[in-house]
Formats: structure tokens, C-alpha cells, sequence
């Protein structure tokens, strides 16, 4: 453009206003590719040679800009010496311009004015390199950096560019990114060493003894603490020359650790039956046996002789013959509780090894072990409650007793790890599901299967080679290293049991090329005991059933993931939760992923049937956590059904069915009431979105009285603004296992909205008066919902769409498409370039299809 010729009062100026959009927060230096034409006059280009321009976004153009340097010689431009008519050269102009967080996907305002007539401009580039070359080779013997940059693309009547493209994320680490990982991690562990070493130098070995004993003495579970100063002590190449103090502590801690045992019995009348009783008994249990690895448990030397008769008085008084755990052989349906009590048993069983001693107390160990490994177990339903009770003890148990053969055999302890590694997402942060944990701040959340999974995953990969699960417990381990935002990292946890557990001699440790992303876990349950909620004790009746749908994209940490718990059965288990989407996350971020661990429907972002007496998805009962007491009589009262028994599923499953596209979907022929049928398939697209198709039928013997509907969680620390049919949730915090890619973004908007609904459903955004979460005016409920009719079927189309930009917000949404051809398949249509569309099709037999289609299709 240039500054009209024809025209040169101060009144006949033009201003352009540029409405600019970035993707990436920092400070740009504006550059601008200038001419000049001489209008009248040949003595100089002195009044020509200049414009005005905004001196920061938002503001008016008053900064005057503009030379008359030649960029491809020393010489000034001049009409006749050296003409610059025509001539374009770049110049950088000094001005700064900052993108803050906030400022990111929104358009901003940049204004320039013509001053000068005859200036022509082609050309700005706002750049986080401050340092171009706007040079020519007249002036430095080289072309400019500027003229190989591609223009931005420019929006057009369908906004393209509030989505992510399809490649913004990586689908897998390179061998790069995984070694510096590694390397990260590696001197985490040396640095550890490297402290131990300087203080043992400096004569404070006794200030690190101490500091591990009263570590295992906090620690009531996992004895990470115990088991590394074992390690410490009896490998020659650490500090065997610790072990007569660490010995003498060993018995005196433990002479403490028993009288405390006594204590607790005798208190409760000599029962052992709870947790109460058995972590003291597992605490003086855990001296015993590292006096055993110190060797010296069974010498004749006075102390030794002390502590061994004072156990075997304990065992002998206590242990041996008590009900329920060791009056015989003893068999478990996997509860963590049962698998504590028989690590007792395992303790006794070890020292005592090739003697008749304690003979009911081997005899159920042996029961257990035989049970645990061959017969059937299955873990809680929780991310950490397995990772640091009863599968963890399991395995500790194998390392000890040198079992490790019987463990890789077993196909139910397989099928634990594997579903333990899966429930690792891509961004190495723990899913979450069932009676979960997590750490939050400021809104934000971060869930924890705790510091010691990855331990076991270690364990994993040491029995069966399978470096995913050394892959994903590096990736976990390196993720809560990290601060993030108003989340702090977590300490480094030591745990060097067994010796080389850390696997530092395996390097770039990923996937296998055929690794399986997406899949439904399974799960085991009696066919008949138990009301079929629970394996019965040392069960070989038992059935698989559902678990988990885990649909994903790739392993790179930035990849999608998503996480749906179907899961009815084992300790912890949310029976209500059968079509909810847990865990939902895109580069990192929770976008819709439920928080807390309230048990019922209404409290997850899922289908749910509510009745009409109540305002959707309302109803006036007491909220419970998962497997915490609660007043259930109330809630059957209020809902009218069960939930550990108000579904029956017909089919589900997952998969892949594009490298950019992953699927998953549940069936139900019964959903909470007779007569009710509801399916959930969701299709999870490499950029984040993932498109939802809920149907909910009514068989012609429906009964009658309840809405019908879906839901989403809205916390309000995120919601911005919403629509007619849509709600935006802004700034929800990455957390990823290393650092952003430079000047990115710290959090990410997300958008869910419903694009179909059927006819006569009502959607609204409001709170929960009998939701904990919505009394204290931290979460809402986005839903759509209608009243069902027997024998009549309705189809709800959501989505969440992870946003790059977050302007014409209602534009964007009007531009997508939902077209139900028939009962068979529905297709939806998102806008993606100004030529494609993203379209994802539902069949009804079928998995989901997805295709790029040209918009002129």
C-alpha cells in the first residue's frame, strides 16, 4: 500500500487496522518492508519517507517510523543517486510489542497512518528474534532473514484457526527427547548419591542414618526408606562399614516397634482383623527382616539372641494361630487390607524359612501366595492405592522371598501391571478414576497415583521386559519433579531395593513399535460370589468383565488421552460412574476431567437419568465418596434404583481407526432404570477435540418419569463465557514432564459445547445445590437433557475442542455441522482450513470413521 500522491493535507490521511492473532505469548520487535516514491522534486526522498504506526497493541498510531537508509548499499536512498523507487528493503523499528497469556487468541489491535505521501509499505513481520538480518548483499555480503518467512494465514468467513492443526503435537518422542529425560533423571539419582557420599565424608553418617530410620518410621505402607538403607549397608560398593550402627538402631527401633505392636493388640483384646492392628505388627515385621539382610538375625551374639527370642515370644503370643489371618491356610479376594495382614505372614514365613516353627502362619502364606499367583487377584480400583498397599506388597513380597519366576508366570499379576502402566497418561500424570487422589491449587488439579509407582512399574519391567513400563515410570517420575504453576513439585523419593532397580544402564527405554495406544483394560469378578462385585476368597470361578476404556493418540507427552472408568467391581470401585469421561487431557491439560472423589452420575461428565420430580441433573440426596460411608438407603429412596446393580452392558471396547483418530464406546441395554438403553461412543482426534455421540432409548415398556440427559463438569475457576449452547473454559494449566517448547503458552482454553441435541431437550449451565462441590461455588454442570417417552430414541452430539484461538467463538460453533442421515450414522463436520473440514461419522454397528472432506464436498 502507499500513501496516496494525489492527496497531501494533514486531512486526507487513511489509517489500516490490523486485527492480529498470536498463538504465543513473549515480546515481538516489529519489522516493516518499506519503499519510496518521490513525489515532486528530486532534491531528496525527505518528504517521503516516513508513517505513523501503533506504539503497542490497542493503541493509537502516533509513533512516527521511517528512513531513508539504503539497505543494499552505504548510500542514503535518493531519487536520483539512488533511487529507491520499487525497491523494497526490510528495516527493524525498535518497537516492542507484548503478548501476555491473556492476550493469547484474541485479536489485537495494530494501526498504522499515512504522514508522508509516497511511502509504500508490503510487508510487517512481529518476531521473538530480535535479531534479523534486514541487510542486503550490497550492505553485508548476504540476503535478509525476513523475505523466506510465509505470510500468516489471513481468517476467513469460517474462523479456521480457533482449532488446533492436526500436527501441533507430536504423536511420539524422538530419541532426543527421551534421552534428555533420562539424563534429567539419571543425575537426580546421582546428585542423591553424591549428598549421601559428601556427608558420609564429612563425618555425618550418623545424621544419615538417622534420617532414613525416622523416614520408614513416618512411612506406614512402602518402606522405600528401610529398603534403600538396607541397600546402602550390604552393598560392598556403598557403606558396609554403617552396619554395626545400623544394626544397633535396627534393634532398637524394633524393640520399640514391638512393644507398640502389643500395645495396639492388647488394646483391642488380642484381634487381628484391621489395619489398625497390622501396620504396627508390619513395622516391627520390617526391623526383623533388615536385621536378616544385615545378618544378623540369627547369631549367637547376646543382642542378636535378645531381639530373636523377643520376636519369637511375639509370634508365638500374637501371630501364630489368630483369627482370621493366620490360624491356617488363608485366601484373599485381593482386598489391600488381606494382602498387608499375609505380608506379616510373608515376614515370618522368610526368617523362618526350613523350620517347623509357626506352622499356621506358613500355611497361610503359602495359601495366599498360591491364591495371589495362579488362583485369581485383582487390585482396587484406585490409581494409588495398588501402587503403594497390595500390589505393591505382592511384588515386594516375590523380591524377597526370590519369586520373581512364580510373578512372571502369573496371568492375573500380569494383567495388574499392565493396567497400572496404561493408567499412566501420555503426559506421564496418572489418570484418574475411582477413589482417586490429588494434589490442587488455584483450581488446578494434578492427580497422583503416589511416589511410589514408580517403583513398581520399575519391578514391572525388571520381571517382564517390557520397556514400556520403564518408559512410562521415567515419564511419570520426571513429571512430578516439575512445579507447575500454582502446583509445586513433589521431593525426589529414593528407593535403590534391589540393587540396579533404576535400570540406569538402559537407555532410551520407549514403546515397542506394535505397542496397542488405545484399549479396554480388563478386569476379573466372581460369576456368583459376592453379589458379583467381588472376587470370592481364592476364587477360580470367576469372569472378565469390564474396566477401563483408554483412548489415545500417541505417547508423546503432549498427545491427547482419555480415560473412562467402567469399572463396578473390587474395593474402591465407583459403581455409579459407567459412561463417564474421567480424565480428559490435550498438551498436558485437564480439560473437562472430574474432580474429587464423589461417587454418584451426577458427578461426572457422562449420560445420566434423572427423575422428573427433580430439576436436571438435581436431586436431593447426600453426596458420598468413593466407597465411603453414606446414607445409600436415602439415595435408592430418592433415585429408585441401586447403582451397584442399575446397569447391564452389552458391549464395549477401543481402538484406533486413523493414525489421527482413536475411539472408544460402552453399551448398555439397562442404564440405571428398566426400560432405559444408552450408548457412548467418543472419538478422540490428535488436535484434542473429541466428538461425543450419547443415544438414549426408551423400549416401548418404559415406565415413565425421568429425564434423560448429558452432562459436563464446568469448574468455575475456568469458566470465561458462554453461549446458547456452548461454554468456554479458559486458562487450565499444562503439566508435562519437561519444559514448554519456548514463549508457548502456560495454559490452554478449551470449549465444550453441544453442536446436536434432540428435539424438545433443554440445555442449560447452572450449579448443584446438593453437589459438595457446587455449594461452595467451585463447579457447575453443563448439560442437555429432555423427558423420556417409551419408544422413542434421542441422539446427543458434545464436544470438547481444545482452542487455539478463542476469538468468533459463536461463528466457529455456527459452522459446525451435524447431519443425521438416518437412524444408522450421524455426521459431524468441524471447520479446519479454508478448504477442509474435520468429519467424524457414527454408525451404529460400527466403530467411528474419520476423514478430512474439502468444503466444496
Amino acid at each position: 500500500m502507499i500513501a496516496d500522491m494525489r492527496f497531501s493535507s494533514d486531512g486526507e490521511q487513511s489509517t489500516v487496522d490490523y486485527q492480529l492473532v498470536f498463538n504465543t505469548p513473549g515480546t515481538y520487535k516489529l519489522y516493516y518492508r518499506s519503499s519510496l516514491f518521490e513525489r515532486g522534486g528530486s532534491e531528496s526522498y525527505g518528504g517521503e519517507d516516513s508513517f505513523y504506526a501503533s506504539p503497542g497493541f490497542g493503541e493509537q498510531p502516533d509513533k512516527k517510523l521511517g528512513t531513508r537508509q539504503s539497505q543494499d548499499s552505504e548510500l542514503e536512498s535518493h531519487p536520483i543517486t539512488n533511487p529507491q523507487e520499487g525497491k523494497f528493503f526490510w528495516f527493524g523499528s525498535g518497537q516492542k510489542f507484548v503478548v501476555t497469556e491473556q492476550d493469547v487468541g484474541k485479536a489485537l489491535s495494530f494501526k498504522v497512518r499515512d504522514r508522508e505521501k509516497g511511502i509504500a509499505l508490503d510487508r510487517f513481520v512481529f518476531s521473538l528474534n530480535h535479531d534479523l538480518d534486514v541487510e542486503e548483499v550490497g550492505r553485508d555480503g548476504d540476503g535478509n532473514d525476513l523475505d523466506q518467512l510465509s505470510n500468516s494465514p489471513i481468517m476467513g468467513s469460517t474462523n479456521t484457526s480457533n482449532i488446533f492443526a492436526m500436527d501441533y503435537v507430536p504423536y511420539y518422542e524422538d530419541d532426543t527427547e527421551i534421552a534428555r529425560r533420562e539424563n534429567e533423571l539419571f543425575a537426580v539419582y546421582d546428585s542423591f548419591l553424591d549428598e549421601i557420599q559428601q556427608a558420609n565424608a564429612a563425618g555425618d553418617a550418623s545424621a544419615i542414618i538417622e534420617r532414613f530410620i525416622e523416614e520408614n518410621n513416618s512411612q506406614t505402607g512402602v518402606k522405600s526408606s528401610l529398603r534403600t538403607l538396607v541397600t546402602l549397608v550390604t552393598e560392598e560398593s556403598f557403606y558396609p562399614e554403617w552396619k554395626n550402627e545400623v544394626v544397633k538402631r535396627f534393634q532398637e527401633e524394633g524393640e520399640l516397634a514391638r512393644l507398640e505392636a502389643i500395645r495396639v493388640i492388647e488394646k483391642h483384646e488380642g484381634k487381628i482383623n484391621d489395619l489398625a492392628q497390622v501396620n504396627p505388627i508390619r513395622h516391627y515385621m520390617d526391623y526383623a527382616w533388615g536385621l536378616y539382610m544385615l545378618g544378623e538375625f540369627y547369631s549367637d551374639a547376646p543382642q542378636v539372641f535378645a531381639f530373636r527370642r523377643e520376636f519369637e515370644n511375639f509370634v508365638t503370643t500374637y501371630i501364630e494361630g489368630t483369627a482370621p489371618y493366620y490360624d491356617g491356610p488363608y485366601f484373599t479376594g485381593g482386598y489391600n487390607k488381606h494382602v498387608t495382614a499375609m505380608d506379616i505372614a510373608s515376614t515370618i514365613t522368610l526368617l523362618y524359612k526350613g523350620t517347623t516353627q509357626y506352622p499356621m502362619v506358613k500355611e497361610a502364606f503359602h495359601a495366599f501366595w498360591y491364591n495371589v499367583t495362579q488362583m485369581s487377584y485383582d487390585g482396587d480400583n484406585s490409581p494409588h492405592y495398588d501402587a503403594g498397599t497390595g500390589f505393591h506388597i505382592i511384588l515386594n513380597i516375590a523380591l524377597r522371598h526370590g519369586k520373581e519366576d512364580e510373578v512372571i508366570a502369573s496371568e492375573h499379576l500380569l494383567r495388574m501391571m499392565d493396567r497400572m502402566s496404561r493408567t499412566v497418561m501420555s503426559s506421564g500424570q496418572s489418570a484418574k478414576w475411582g477413589k482417586s487422589t490429588e494434589k490442587s491449587a488455584q483450581g488446578q488439579m494434578r492427580v497422583s497415583a503416589s511416589n511410589n509407582l514408580p517403583w513398581v512399574l520399575k519391578v514391572g519391567y525388571r520381571l517382564w521386559d517390557n520397556p514400556f513400563y520403564l518408559y512410562v515410570a521415567r515419564k511419570y517420575e520426571s513429571l512430578y519433579l516439575q512445579s507447575h504453576g500454582a502446583i509445586t513439585a513433589d521431593d525426589y523419593k529414593v528407593d535403590l531395593w534391589p540393587l540396579g532397580i533404576d535400570a540406569i544402564d538402559i537407555t532410551l527405554a520407549k514403546p515397542r513399535p506394535e505397542d496397542v495406544l488405545s484399549r479396554a483394560t480388563p478386569r476379573i469378578t466372581s460369576c456368583c460370589a459376592q453379589d458379583g462385585l467381588l472376587l470370592g476368597r481364592g476364587d477360580t470361578n470367576y469372569v472378565e468383565v469390564q474396566d477401563k476404556l483408554i483412548v489415545s493418540t500417541g505417547h508423546h507427552p503432549r498427545a491427547p488421552y482419555l480415560l473412562m472408568d467402567l469399572s463396578y467391581t473390587q474395593h474402591k470401585a465407583a459403581h455409579d460412574h459407567r459412561s463417564g469421561i474421567d480424565t480428559h487431557i490435550f498438551n498436558g491439560s485437564h480439560t473437562v476431567s472430574r474432580i474429587k472423589r464423589w461417587s454418584e452420575a451426577n458427578k461426572n461428565n457422562d449420560i445420566y437419568i434423572n427423575p422428573l420430580e427433580y430439576q436436571y441433573p438435581n436431586a436431593p440426596y447426600q453426596s458420598k465418596e468413593v466407597s465411603a460411608p453414606g446414607e445409600r438407603e436415602h439415595f435408592d429412596e430418592v433415585m429408585q434404583y441401586t447403582p451397584s446393580h442399575g446397569y447391564v452392558i452389552d458391549e464395549y471396547g477401543a481402538g484406533s481407526i486413523a493414525p489421527e483418530a482413536a475411539y472408544g464406546f460402552v453399551d448398555y441395554s439397562r442404564y440405571q432404570y428398566s426400560g432405559v438403553g444408552a450408548k457412548r461412543q467418543v472419538a478422540l482426534l490428535h488436535n484434542g477435540i473429541t466428538v461425543v455421540s450419547d443415544t438414549i432409548s426408551a423400549a416401548t415398556t418404559y415406565a415413565g418419569g425421568h429425564n434423560g440427559g448429558v452432562l459436563y463438569q464446568v469448574l468455575t475457576e475456568f469458566k470465561s463465557d458462554s453461549g446458547e449452547n456452548w461454554v468456554l473454559l479458559r486458562g487450565q494449566q499444562k503439566m508435562l514432564p519437561q519444559a514448554l517448547p519456548i514463549s508457548e503458552k502456560e495454559t490452554l482454553d478449551t470449549l465444550v459445547l453441544f453442536a446436536s441435541v434432540p428435539a424438545g431437550a433443554e440445555i442449560s449451565l447452572a450449579a448443584n445445590p446438593h453437589d459438595p462441590e457446587g455449594k461452595n461455588g467451585n463447579r457447575e454442570w453443563f448439560s442437555a437433557h429432555k423427558p423420556l417417552v417409551g419408544g422413542e430414541r434421542g441422539n446427543f452430539i458434545s464436544l470438547i475442542i481444545p482452542l487455539a484461538s478463542t476469538n468468533n467463538i459463536e461463528r466457529f460453533v455456527g459452522g459446525i455441522e451435524v447431519d443425521e442421515q438416518h437412524p444408522l450414522s450421524t455426521i459431524v463436520r468441524i471447520p479446519y482450513t479454508a478448504q477442509q473440514q474435520l468429519q467424524v461419522t457414527f454408525y451404529d454397528q460400527q466403530p467411528p470413521s474419520f476423514e478430512y472432506v474439502n468444503t466444496d464436498e
